[in-house]
């Protein structure tokens, strides 16, 4: 009996961190060996089947484990084996781990390029599709933020006031705020500022049980309104105080007074996607797919082909984003007015105080 074939269209893919070889028949193998590499030219023995099967799932032994790893690039092969020995070896194929719901920029190339159908074409280069990747991925991203706003508001820093300093640099992620501090002098770097959602005001200085007031956002048409420190302010001693973004910076208006602690609420930059191995951090609720469809269609604008059936695609997975954060919670109101300042109001209550120090 001869050695089996070599084991034709052998595919690799992901899910939720395992990865997923599927293979044809070898005529006359009675078991498969499976190898596998992390350089694509090295291979070691991964298993052998206990019997005929045409597909193996390599998946962590246990918890914890690192085999395979998130955000590493394997390569794999398989060939058939019988009684007289192991056959030739199939063509490889290849696969990048990553966490449930999200991708690699490899697999969203791939991705990108079964949608569109040009799964053997390089009229678009990897090169030009990881740039259109990227360009979709920040697409999804701000449509993401836009749609489920505050959500994505997880991440905050904190200024610490010196009584001089009126502008404020925003998050680099290298240096300004090492362990979320401005000039803090130890801890990881908070990440990259890339929109403001809110800022904070800390009115009785303590560290272990902090009092927060929410500060308004910089209105050009108040700004003479409002001034700081002033001879009226709320029962907690609460002063008014705005802030704006310009460029880098966060501009505190007026000049606050020193030694008082100001909280950043910020939605950090969206994480490059530059080598083959990187993993996104937005594809839960299976949101990848934008990016899969419209980074299909920059491959299909540049080959001038039609790509009518992908422009509704895209358009039903926008809608259905946006659809989704509408009714992410039936209770939540869809817009919350801001009352403090409000010297239209009447009464002493919480909702004004007809002195133009209306509510809080």
């Amino acid at each position: 009996m001869p050695v089996p074939a070599a084991p034709a269209s052998l595919t690799a893919e992901q899910s939720d961190g395992q990865v997923i070889l599927t293979w044809a028949e070898s005529s006359g193998a009675t078991s498969y060996s499976i190898q596998r590499s992390t350089d694509g030219v090295n291979f070691s023995a991964l298993v052998t089947t206990p019997g005929i099967q045409y597909q193996y799932i390599d998946a962590q032994s246990a918890p914890g484990t690192l085999t395979p790893a998130i955000g590493t690039m394997y390569w794999y092969q398989v060939a058939g084996v019988n009684v007289s020995g192991t056959g030739a070896y199939s063509p490889i194929a290849n696969m990048v781990p990553a966490n449930p719901a999200e991708m690699s920029l490899f697999e969203l190339r791939l991705r990108s390029r079964q949608k569109a159908d040009r799964v053997n074409s390089q009229f678009v280069t990897d090169s030009e599709l990881n740039t259109f990747v990227r360009l979709a991925a920040y697409e999804l991203y701000d449509l993401l933020i836009t749609s489920f706003e505050d959500l994505f508001s997880d991440k905050t820093a904190f200024i610490q006031t010196n009584g001089t300093t009126q502008y404020y640099p925003l998050p680099d992620g290298v240096t300004n705020y090492l362990g979320g501090n401005y000039n803090g002098t130890a801890g990881d770097p908070a990440p990259a500022f890339y929109k403001l959602a809110g800022m904070d005001l800390n009115v009785n200085t303590s560290t272990t049980s902090p009092a927060w007031v929410t500060l308004r956002r910089y209105n050009f048409i108040d700004r003479n309104k409002f001034v700081y420190p002033n001879s009226t302010s709320t029962i907690y001693g609460v002063y008014n105080m705005s802030y704006r973004v310009m460029g880098n910076q966060i501009n505190v208006i007026p000049t606050p007074a020193g030694n008082q602690i100001i909280r950043m609420w910020y939605i950090p930059k969206l994480p490059r996607l530059l080598a083959d191995t990187d993993v996104t951090n937005i594809g839960f609720s299976g949101w990848l797919d934008y990016v899969i469809v419209r980074s299909a269609l920059y491959i299909l604008a540049k080959e001038e082909a039609d790509g009518n059936s992908l422009k509704e695609e895209l358009l039903f997975l926008k809608a259905r984003i946006e659809q989704s954060a509408q009714n992410r919670d039936i209770a939540m109101s869809d817009t919350i007015s801001n009352m403090r300042g409000n010297g239209m109001l009447s009464g002493t209550g919480w909702d004004g105080g007809g002195n133009g120090q209306a509510g809080w």
